[in-house]
């Protein structure tokens, strides 16, 4: 797993590491296209869980939400203020 770390745009949690056999693992992260093929070239299996279109759609949404949620709770701090503390 220290050369996955060398992949440049490879993303992984250690602790996601599974071991299937006696020299097969298997780990979870995101990666880049390049990150991919470097993976692939290296005669490594990869499964695309999530393709990159997707993702990006679900990451819009999500920084979209917090957005929301932080002019929320900044509104809420702000109400939640005493007038005389301005």
């Amino acid at each position: 797993m220290r050369r996955l770390g060398e992949v440049d745009g490879l993303d992984f949690e250690r602790t996601s590491a599974r071991r299937l056999g006696p020299d097969r693992w298997q780990v979870s992260g995101y990666a880049t296209d390049a990150a991919l093929a470097t993976l692939r070239g290296r005669g490594l299996e990869v499964e695309e869980v999530v393709e990159r279109e997707a993702l990006a759609q679900e990451r819009e949404v999500l920084f979209a939400r917090l957005e929301v949620a932080q002019a929320r709770e900044a509104d809420e701090a702000r109400d939640a203020k005493p007038a005389g503390d301005a």
